[in-house]
C-alpha cells in the first residue's frame, strides 16, 4: 500500500482517537500549505467545508491522489480522481529569492499565508526555509521575478524488513509530518490573528479621528458663531452712530 497514504490516513485517526470534532480529522490531513487552491484561503476553511457537504475531497493539488484518498477513506467515501482544475500536484518545494534581483518591495511579505519571509522595505527579503510550504503565492506578487521554487530532496521510502520495523518507521515519519503540519497550521493561525487586530485598530484609529475631527468642526463651528454674532453687533453699533 502506498506510504504516504498510510502516512496521511494515520493522521486523520489520530485526530480522530483524540476525540478531535470531524473537521479536526479532515484539517489533520490536509498539508497546511494554505495556498488557496481548493478555492478556499486556507486548509481550515476547506476542512469546513468538506465537514459542512459544501466542497469535494479531491480539491486539494498538494495533497495529491494520495491525500484525496486519505480524506476518502475518512469520510468513508468511495475514492475519487484528483479535480486538476484547481491545479498539479508538485513536489514538495521552498522559495529561495535571488538577493542580487530583489528590491526590497515586501509584497511578498504581505502574500505569505505563515509569514515565512522576512524583511523591510527597500532592504532584501529572505525566506526562513524551515517555515516556508511551498505555497507559490509568493510568485506572482514579485514584480522583478527574483523569487524560485526549489525542489525538496524527498523522503525516502521505508525499506520493508519486517512488520514491526516498517510500521515503527513510519509511526516516526507521521508523527514528524504531524509537526510539520501542526507548526505550519499554528503559523497561519497567528498570522490570520495579527490581521484582524491590525484591522481592528486601523478600525479604531480611523474612528478616534473621526470623532476628533467632529470635535475640532463643532468647536470650529461655535468659534464662528462667536466670531459673526461679534462682527454684527460692531456692525449694528456702526449704523447706529452714523445716525446718531
Amino acid at each position: 500500500m502506498n506510504e504516504s497514504f498510510l502516512i496521511l490516513t494515520g493522521l486523520g485517526y489520530a485526530a480522530k482517537s483524540n476525540g478531535g470534532p470531524l473537521v479536526d480529522q479532515i484539517d489533520a490531513v490536509l498539508p497546511q500549505t494554505q495556498c488557496a487552491q481548493c478555492d478556499y484561503p486556507g486548509c481550515r476553511p476547506y476542512a469546513e467545508a468538506i465537514a459542512s457537504g459544501d466542497a469535494k475531497v479531491n480539491q486539494c493539488p498538494p495533497g495529491g491522489q494520495e491525500g484525496a484518498d486519505a480524506l476518502a477513506e475518512l469520510m468513508g467515501f468511495k475514492s475519487i480522481l484528483l479535480d486538476e482544475t484547481h491545479g498539479e500536484t508538485k513536489p514538495k518545494r521552498i522559495a529561495l529569492v535571488d538577493e542580487n534581483a530583489c528590491i526590497g518591495c515586501t509584497l511578498c511579505i504581505k502574500a505569505c499565508p505563515v509569514d515565512a519571509f522576512v524583511g523591510s522595505s527597500k532592504v532584501m527579503t529572505q525566506v526562513i526555509a524551515k517555515e516556508c510550504t511551498g505555497c507559490d503565492l509568493c510568485l506572482p506578487v514579485c514584480p522583478v521575478d527574483c523569487i524560485e521554487m526549489i525542489e525538496l530532496q524527498p523522503t525516502s521510502k521505508t525499506p520493508f524488513i519486517n512488520y514491526l520495523q516498517y510500521y515503527e518507521s513510519l509511526n516516526k515519519k507521521q508523527i514528524q509530518e504531524q509537526e510539520q503540519r501542526e507548526n505550519a497550521r499554528n503559523r497561519f493561525k497567528f498570522r490570520e490573528m495579527r490581521l484582524e487586530r491590525n484591522k481592528r485598530e486601523r478600525a479604531n484609529l480611523l474612528e478616534a479621528k473621526m470623532v476628533a475631527l467632529k470635535k475640532k468642526m463643532a468647536k470650529d463651528k461655535n468659534q464662528k458663531e462667536k466670531i459673526d454674532a461679534a462682527m454684527s453687533r460692531i456692525k449694528t453699533s456702526k449704523v447706529g452712530n452714523e445716525v446718531k
